[in-house]
């Protein structure tokens, strides 16, 4: 078996620390005119060119260049997710928008949706907005609320690439990688009605989902019947490649959404009056257009 590396991770220093739950921009009305600053390449803090600041930026590059994700302990849960928006300025300062102005979003875990984003049951390996024209090159998660049942639910994992590809040839699965590095598939969403075509694997960068790729097959009808043993192989081999990540409340995730795949396994919740008042696992993510080279 492909050997796991050791978790990538950081604690965030007290000065840092304090810094994200001291800005102007920790107080949650603040959070737009903090996304609009940053949007507008504007933002303009003394802080960002202090040595404990760079020093932190530093070690940031040096985790994310080795392992294509990093894991950030002691982040202060403020601002509804504007400590998530600053601490991820150490990686990039482009961002992905959303609804012309908006970075951050929030999702809660409900057993009364089936949308991929919110829904109880254990997702995928996978990456984001897959079917874009130029996907985001970086996801990065914040833990609001742990999930009720954490560590055993709510787990997050990364599979690399490389360690991916190393191990499906490991298992002499040619026809899985001749599916992921030669094949032509069509992947489809809600959002994109038209949909995006190529092949999964392209100069070293992965984009995949599970979900997409049989919305496609039923839309067009033209990727691989034996997709399902495909998507089985990838995903215990993905499982084989990764180790359980869990956040508490304010810690970050930040993961290569070209060079990786990650996941968030099955979640909970507790109810404290049926159907409606109920605790379950939040979280905020956002994503970011580059990365350091």
């Amino acid at each position: 078996m492909t050997p796991v590396p050791l978790l990538p991770e950081i604690v965030v220093s007290d000065i840092v620390t304090d810094w994200l739950a001291s800005s102007k921009y920790s107080n949650s009305l603040a959070l737009a005119d903090l996304e609009q600053t940053v949007l507008r390449g504007e933002l303009d803090d003394s802080f960002l060119q202090s040595d404990a600041w760079m020093g932190f930026a530093e070690r940031v590059h040096e985790l994310w260049r080795r392992y294509d994700h990093v894991v950030l302990r002691g982040v202060p849960e403020v601002g509804d997710g504007a400590s998530l928006l600053l601490v991820s300025l150490a990686l990039s300062h482009r961002f992905k928008p959303y609804r012309k102005d908006k970075v951050v979003k929030h999702f809660r875990m409900s057993p009364w949706t089936t949308d991929l984003s919110h829904t109880l049951k254990e997702g995928h390996f996978h990456t984001d907005i897959n079917t874009a024209p130029l996907p985001p090159v970086v996801t990065a998660i914040q833990c609001k609320v742990p999930d009720p049942g954490s560590p055993s639910q709510g787990e997050l994992r990364v599979a690399r690439l490389y360690e991916l590809l190393a191990e499906l040839r490991r298992r002499n699965a040619s026809a899985t990688l001749a599916f992921l590095q030669e094949t032509d598939v069509s992947m489809v969403n809600e959002t994109s009605p038209g949909g995006w075509m190529g092949c999964c694997i392209a100069e070293g960068r992965i984009r995949f989902h599970p979900e997409t790729l049989r919305a496609g097959h039923r839309r067009f009808g033209k990727n691989p019947i034996d997709l399902e043993a495909h998507l089985q192989l990838i995903h215990d081999a993905a499982l084989s490649v990764s180790t359980p990540i869990h956040l508490g409340a304010g810690e970050v995730l930040l993961v290569s959404n070209t060079r990786a795949l990650h996941y968030r396994g099955a979640c909970t919740v507790v109810f404290q009056s049926f159907p409606r008042a109920f605790t379950s696992r939040e979280v905020y993510v956002l994503h970011m257009l580059d990365e350091p080279s």
